[in-house]
């Protein structure tokens, strides 16, 4: 689901990357690269510690996603992914970060009516991080919640 959502912002992403933050248009393909590994390191450690319920907010927080903990902890990442990977210097990986992550959870927010549920988040990460990581959280969510899901 990340994948084809980042797919989906890909023009609109790289367009804005180009004509308002000024990366050019190799920097721009690498910093959606950047960003979707970022995103995936990010909700990999997150649910390995069991952050359900903050995954869950954050993608179900609509508009006020980045008054989130975890948008804060995803943007320190993504900053720092792109200062290290790219070579950007602080303030323009901010700025990138600024543009780039509100209109990804956003998208991911508005993807499903209804919001998302503990079910749609191990079906999500299974599918972006492949099957290890989709099992891993079934796992706990099975084990946490009294085998609900089995």
């Amino acid at each position: 689901m990340i994948q084809d959502v980042l797919k989906n912002l890909s023009p609109e992403l790289i367009s804005g990357l180009t004509q308002q933050i000024g990366l050019n248009s190799s920097q721009a393909n690498e910093a959606l690269t950047t960003t979707k590994d970022s995103l995936m390191g990010s909700l990999t450690k997150e649910v390995s510690t069991g952050n359900f319920d903050g995954i869950l907010n954050l993608l179900n927080a609509g508009s006020s996603a980045s008054k989130s903990p975890l948008f804060d902890s995803i943007a320190g990442n993504l900053s720092k992914n792109y200062i290290s990977k790219m070579g950007l210097s602080p303030q323009i990986a901010g700025m990138v970060t600024s543009f780039v992550l509100p209109k990804i959870i956003s998208t991911l927010s508005n993807s499903k009516s209804g919001g998302f549920n503990q079910a749609d988040l191990i079906k999500m990460i299974g599918q972006s991080a492949g099957g290890s990581l989709g099992e891993k959280a079934s796992s706990i969510l099975k084990g946490g919640l009294g085998n609900l899901f089995k």
